[in-house]
Order: structure tokens, then sequence, then C-alpha cells
């Protein structure tokens, strides 16, 4: 599968089939997340593979009681380390270089034959209580991550023309 492919066949997976993901697979899809670009290379992030079931139990009523979080095999949390460092733009490199991370993550474990579902809905203060997440750290995402139920392939994804979200020399 090339990236194009990937990019394809990748969706928001909410269903998993009760099989764990072999080691092997979970290192790729994390060399994936690591090599990663980062801001200034910092590489200011950490990835918490979630595997334990009480923990996921927790992580799924942190994040608003979705029970995919829970039944997926796998959660991974990206957490910045660094999150009050800032580009020169005034953007923070820490929620850029893990969503970049994650994305990658996305990517690869389409490519292996996963799925996974980015969450953004879930209790900061919470999640970092159960996996002992320091102060000033921040999680950006939580990934479900297994074999899907139903099988991936290419499918239409609603999205807007391309004229509608791009604009040349100036924005209008």
């Amino acid at each position: 599968m090339n990236v194009s492919e990937a990019i394809l066949t990748r969706r928001s997976v909410r269903s998993y089939k009760d099989k764990d993901i072999p080691e092997e697979k979970l290192h790729k899809v994390i060399e994936s997340a690591r090599m990663a670009p980062s801001a200034r290379n910092k590489q200011d992030w950490k990835f918490v593979i979630v595997q334990d079931e009480e923990k996921k139990d927790e992580l799924h009523e942190a994040a608003n009681g979705q029970k995919f979080v829970k039944e997926a095999p796998t959660v991974i949390v990206g957490v910045a380390t660094k999150p009050e460092d800032e580009m020169k733009c005034g953007v923070g490199t820490g929620v850029v270089d893990v969503t970049i991370a994650m994305d990658h993550i996305t990517l690869k474990a389409t490519e292996e034959g996963l799925g996974t579902c980015w969450i953004g809905a879930f209790d900061q203060e919470e999640v970092k209580d159960i996996l002992n997440v320091p102060e000033g750290c921040r999680v950006i995402a939580l990934m479900p991550i297994g074999y899907p139920e139903e099988e991936l392939g290419v499918m239409y994804k609603e999205r807007k023309n391309p004229e509608d979200i791009t604009c040349r020399d100036t924005y209008y």
C-alpha cells in the first residue's frame, strides 16, 4: 500500500475485533511516529501505549464513555512534554508535533491492516491522572488502535472541493 492508498483507506474506526496487535506491528506503528518531523527536531513527545484493561476502562470513562476506547486492544496516548514552547509564528510546537506524529500512526496503522480513531473528547486532567502524566505536559489525543470489525478499503469521503479550501497568493 502506498501513501495515497493509505490516505484514501484510512477512516475513523469505532468497532474492533477482540484480537491483540502483534508486537512487531505495534513497533512499526510507533516507529512511524518516532520518525515524524518536530520543531527543531526536539521530539518533545511521549506516546503512552495502554493495553491494561483497567486503565482502558478508566480512559473510556474519561473520554465521555466512548465504548470503543476500552474495546480496542490498545490505546496510544500522545503527550506533548513541552506544550508551552512556541514557534516564532506563535503556534505551539507541542500540539503541532504530536499531531503530525499521531497522523503518521494513523497512516502506518492503515498500511498494517489496523484501524484507528482520533479522540479529542476527553477530560485532560483525568487522563493525566490515570496515566501519571507529569504536570507541565499536555495530552493531545487518545487513539484506539486495533483490527477493525469491518474490512478497511478505499471509500468515498465527503470533502469540500479543492477550490473551496485553497486560494492563491492571498487569502480570499
